[in-house]
């Protein structure tokens, strides 16, 4: 059977009139609370040449653009399938400014296949960031607003996974690539039969296993983190828990994240509905993006999808 003209591809959706109406009021007020706190916003391109794009991302991202040929030069141009990496050349080239640096942003992107449990190829993502803050008290602050603008659509209860990238990075130092890539398949399954195999070489990654859990239960394991090298990670997750200012929620801890490897450099988070199992924002630091264009930062923000959040408050009455 031929399949209709007007059939959209997998993965790809339109919005009818009141979903529309409910993410351009919802772009509204999470814009409105970003420039309450002195968030600069950006409008970056849709497409952009593929080299520029690519730039100091992890090969997960590179693998999701999706390509074109620019009839003007002849050159390969990436249509974004992520507005962080475009934020961090923006601040690098387009303002480099002295000192701290906020933005924000909100606009469609493509993605060459869904990822996770979500089934959507073009988000909308809204994020913030912040450049030139190595300190957690810049951590936080993203953290927090990330926890604020989830609650402009979600009152119920919300769990909020923290990690640090430094733990795995530092016990896959060395490690050849395709081990490498093997081991963070395991982890990323906590599958414990495969990661007993590679710990007969680095015997910490046994521990990473059980690593994860009630935030207090996992970091009360004095002796686990001694052996991952990971003490003062847990000193900088509890700082940043400590500080923040949270209702109807539960901490959780994953030393072993695998979710932006090659991009993270310091503290993870993710925030989850719990009511629905769904993620609705991820972040963290990725301190070295900028070193691609020639301005290395420190730089920290988290992003989501903003179908995603009003879906999660359903429709409300008008």
């Amino acid at each position: 059977m031929t399949r209709p003209s007007w059939i959209l591809p997998d993965g790809m959706e339109e919005c009818l009139p009141a979903e529309a109406w409910a993410i351009e009021d919802a772009r509204r007020a999470a814009l409105d609370l970003f420039r309450s706190h002195n968030f600069g916003l950006i409008m970056p391109p849709m497409v952009e040449y593929l080299e520029s794009l690519t730039s100091g991302v992890g090969h997960d991202l590179v693998d999701q653009v999706m390509t074109i040929t620019d009839r003007v030069s002849g050159r390969l141009m990436g249509i974004r399938p992520d507005m962080t990496p475009q934020a961090a050349r923006i601040d690098a080239h387009s303002l480099n400014e002295p000192g701290v640096t906020r933005l924000c942003y909100c606009g469609s992107v493509l993605r060459a296949s869904a990822t996770g449990a979500d089934t959507s190829r073009a988000p909308v993502q809204l994020g913030a960031e912040i450049f030139g803050h190595a300190g957690l008290e810049a951590d936080i602050e993203v953290l927090q607003l990330a926890l604020d603008t989830v609650r402009l659509f979600v009152d119920g209860p919300l769990l909020i996974d923290v990690g640090h990238a430094g733990v795995l990075k530092a016990l896959l130092q060395g490690m050849d690539p395709a081990t490498a890539s093997q081991c963070l398949t395991s982890l990323a399954r906590k599958d414990r039969a495969a990661l007993a195999e590679f710990a007969l070489s680095q015997p910490a990654l046994s521990v990473l296993a059980n690593a994860y859990g009630d935030l207090d239960v996992v970091l009360s394991r004095h002796a686990d983190l001694g052996q991952l090298g990971a003490t003062v990670y847990a000193t900088d997750i509890l700082a940043v828990r400590d500080a923040m200012r949270v209702r109807n929620a539960q901490w959780y801890v994953d030393l072993g994240e695998t979710h932006g490897f090659h991009y993270h450099t310091g503290l993870v988070f993710g925030i989850y509905a719990l009511e629905t199992d769904q993620l609705l924002v991820r972040g963290g630091r990725y301190d070295h993006v900028g070193e691609s264009f020639g301005r290395a930062r420190p730089a920290t923000g988290f992003s989501c999808d903003l179908k995603t959040l009003v879906r999660q408050r359903g429709p409300r009455a008008s």
